[in-house]
């Protein structure tokens, strides 16, 4: 058995990150490829607003993609901002909710 690491570090953190965005990765191309199925199997589907008419699953697919894309991305950036040494919670203005906000300089 591997030895327990404190779940508090940053290489779990990075390992919880990456993890999350493959994740991520994986639900959006099971949507995707879901989208594309539709979209061989149904192209007359349209949608319609505001008096305007667009093939429904192409939009939907590339929404989806672009979605994910953007998701695993965001995800994958922060986990090597952690891995740098980042604290990326540093600057917030309170860790905890019930922590009593920090003193103001009287001026």
């Amino acid at each position: 058995m591997p030895p327990r690491t404190d779940s508090s570090s940053p290489t779990t953190a990075v390992r919880l990150l990456k993890g999350a965005a493959f994740v991520f990765a994986l639900l959006g191309a099971g949507m995707a490829a879901w989208g594309l199925d539709k979209w061989i199997r149904f192209p007359e589907a349209r949608a319609s607003q505001f008096g305007f008419e667009a093939p429904l699953w192409p939009a939907f697919t590339l929404f989806v993609v672009l979605a994910t894309a953007v998701g695993v991305r965001l995800l994958w950036i922060a986990a090597g901002r952690v891995d740098d040494g980042e604290d990326l919670f540093a600057q917030r203005h309170r860790r905890r909710p019930s922590d009593p906000p920090p003193p103001r300089d009287p001026e």
